[in-house]
């Protein structure tokens, strides 16, 4: 019967005042407990049970009751009955109900047995999604993600409407505001749209079709919004439309993106369909057969397995991500180490050169070289043997530099060495080395002129360059004068 005292077959889903008479008949003593089936979103109740001799015993509840529950998540009440009959008269009253709330009165040990694997459920769920939320706000916060910071506000949105409909809100924090059982979930289908779109790179660019059909989506959404907010009493109607309308959309892009072979596409489809069917379930149903579970429940697993299966997905696309990145980097990473080279010699080269003496250590020296003879092996033999000189030279000297100093080529027959400066003499050791080598190898004369500079005595690595490469030739017009001496003394 509602506020109007006219006799209604069901309670309308929109809200309303209502009471409900029956009589009760207890066969036996003992405890019992009185509480509702299919639905928990229940503003206010008020049971009142009469007795034969006509004492009334009065419960109230409800979540937005300030009335303590006798069990966790539900709002079943203890109750101890004689053998006999009762009346029971049951107020309700509330903005909305998500399902037709049913009276039904069990033995405590029986409704200890029923609720506990229930509730036990619930409670793991709304962990699960407390987890993942969390998880993937700590990742979205950061950015660049917005396909992880969109999926944490859809979370959110499902974590508290489940949580305030459930009585979780009402029994550890003392909240009260009802719409928290509705207004989250229009919010969370707004943030679930732009989640799909990252997630499979849906924009004005890439699948503009796609990108129209979302902005749609977005616009019917705060529709629904203005809706419920002018009309409070279907705000509950209005979350099952945007359920409705998420799903639908979710569904012909994974299908449309799937066509395309899009690998993630293909993974969300699987996720959305099966929260399709569970979700489908959940928010056409009215009535349950079992006394055990509640709309809201079935509503919880159906979000907590989407979860964890976008969740899944989402996972996936970062691992494909990082992976591309890696690969890009190390491409990036070979590029870099090809323009650091130089080709003919495998050392590196100027650009590296200038690379590392931005780096130059405290007591660095930098050493330039110029090999003799280079153009008349060329003119002489060909720049095939001056090629396989210029190789010798490098692989010899680089080998037995080892750790003590990295040979640099500048270009031509020009190289340098950047070295410690207590590896100087060592260096220089292992170039006459080298010079031997390649006479043994039949480069007659093979030589090299030298300028050395230390770190210290510039401030700038341009003019450290400078000095070195003035020495050097300095070091090579010194060389060429002597040669011309010895070989006028020996004409003579």
């Amino acid at each position: 019967m509602n506020s109007k005292g006219a006799v209604v077959a069901s309670i309308p889903l929109q809200g309303g005042k209502f009471v409900c008479q029956s009589v009760l008949t207890i066969t036996h003593a003992g405890q019992y407990v009185i509480d509702f089936k299919n639905t928990s979103t229940i503003a206010h109740f008020q049971h009142e049970i009469t007795d034969s001799q006509q004492h009334t015993t009065i419960i109230k509840g409800g979540l937005s009751s300030q009335e303590k529950d006798s069990f966790l998540l539900r709002h079943g009440h203890i109750i101890h009955l004689m053998p006999g009959n009762y009346r029971l008269v049951t107020w309700l009253q509330s903005p909305y109900y998500l399902a037709q709330p049913e009276l039904f009165v069990s033995e405590l040990n029986t409704y200890q047995q029923q609720t506990n694997y229930t509730t036990g459920i619930s409670i793991l769920l709304l962990g699960v999604l407390l987890g993942i939320f969390t998880y993937y706000f700590a990742i979205g916060v950061a950015p660049g993600h917005a396909t992880e910071r969109m999926y944490a506000l859809f979370i959110l949105g499902n974590l508290i409407f489940q949580s305030a409909a459930l009585g979780v809100f009402k029994q550890f924090f003392e909240w009260h505001w009802f719409y928290l059982t509705s207004l989250p979930i229009l919010f969370s289908n707004l943030a679930y749209i732009s989640f799909v779109c990252h997630l499979l790179g849906i924009n004005q660019f890439h699948y503009p079709k796609l990108h129209h059909l979302s902005t749609l989506a977005r616009v019917a959404m705060l529709g629904l919004l203005v809706t419920a907010m002018i009309l409070p009493n279907w705000m509950l109607e209005m979350d099952r439309f945007g359920v409705a309308i998420f799903l639908i959309f979710g569904l012909i892009c994974g299908i449309r993106l799937s066509w395309q072979k899009h690998r993630v596409a293909q993974l969300y489809l699987v996720a959305v369909t099966v929260f399709g069917i569970l979700g489908g379930l959940s928010i056409t149903a009215t009535r349950l057969a079992s006394n055990a579970w509640t709309i809201e429940q079935l509503g919880l697993i159906a979000v907590g397995v989407e979860a964890i299966m976008l969740s899944l997905v989402v996972a996936y696309q970062i691992n494909r991500l990082h992976k591309e990145k890696e690969h890009m980097l190390g491409e990036l990473q070979s590029t870099r180490s090809l323009a650091m080279t130089d080709r003919l010699t495998g050392a590196p080269n100027r650009h590296a050169l200038e690379n590392q003496m931005l780096q130059f250590p405290e007591h660095g020296c930098l050493m330039f070289l110029d090999m003799d003879n280079l153009k008349q092996v060329n003119d002489h033999f060909g720049h095939e043997a001056g090629d396989h000189l210029l190789k010798s030279f490098s692989q010899i000297l680089r080998k037995k530099l080892d750790t003590h100093g990295k040979l640099y080529r500048l270009g031509g027959d020009e190289f340098a060495i950047v070295c410690h400066e207590d590896d100087v003499e060592w260096c220089q050791h292992q170039l006459e080395y080298t010079h031997i080598q390649l006479e043994k190898e039949g480069y007659v004369g093979a030589g090299t002129s030298v300028g050395v500079v230390f770190s210290h005595e510039a401030e700038s690595t341009e003019e450290l360059m400078r000095i070195a490469d003035k020495r050097m030739y300095a070091n090579k017009r010194t060389r060429k004068n002597r040669k011309e001496m010895i070989q006028v003394l020996t004409n003579t």
